[in-house]
């Protein structure tokens, strides 16, 4: 007997289209980032990231199909969302190429995670983005910048520029979508918690936001 599934209201489905978009859109960072990579072990490891975006993309076509969601669609009324992040953060470095990823990957996660939870979908979820550049970055990079007060410096103030950046989009996208919030007093609840856990982020690679 075929299982059968709550139908999803038209809202829901734009939230399921921006993770999808958004998904996707990570995918493609982290392979030109594996792309630009100083090693062939990195360029593996950020291979592998971008394969496991794209696997959750098939996750939420597999969900969307089961509940009668049109996923092209709801995902399409994004695209070029992140166009202008990319346009306006372009990295110098292979390092801030890295933290840029760290970054972005970071705040969208979080007002996804919480836009989802809002929602009441995927309650499960502690972390949106389960594709492991964080712990890479922590691995690699964090020693790096704990060695050298100059590279900690001029990290923190990308990570500054970047950070304002997609602050900047997280604000404009809920501004744009109310409904992926639901009120203006939920969106400031959400730029908060992003604001918070941005931080505390940082201060895990040894940068200051």
């Amino acid at each position: 007997m075929a299982h059968e599934y709550e139908p999803v209201s038209e809202t829901d489905a734009d939230v399921i289209g921006l993770l999808a978009f958004s998904a996707l859109a990570i995918m493609t960072r982290l392979a030109k980032d594996g792309d630009q990579a100083p090693s062939i072990e990195a360029h593996i490891t950020h291979a592998r990231m971008s394969a496991r975006a794209f696997g959750l993309f098939e996750q939420l076509e597999v969900w969307s199909a089961h509940r009668g969601v049109d996923l092209e669609a709801a995902a399409g009324q994004y695209s070029g969302l992140y166009d202008d992040l990319d346009a306006r953060t372009r990295p110098s470095t292979w390092s801030e190429r890295s933290v840029k990823t760290f970054v972005t990957v970071g705040i969208i996660g979080d007002m996804l995670l919480r836009i989802s939870q809002i929602h009441g979908l995927f309650q499960d979820r502690e972390e949106m983005w389960p594709f492991e550049q964080e712990q890479w970055v922590r691995e690699h990079l964090a020693p790096q910048i704990e060695e050298d007060p100059q590279l900690a410096a001029r990290l923190s103030l990308w990570s500054r520029r970047v950070a304002g950046e997609v602050l900047g989009l997280v604000r404009a996208t809920l501004f744009t979508h109310p409904d992926l919030s639901g009120s203006p007093e939920a969106s400031d609840e959400i730029a908060a918690y992003i604001t918070k856990r941005h931080g505390e982020r940082l201060a895990g690679i040894h940068l200051k936001a």
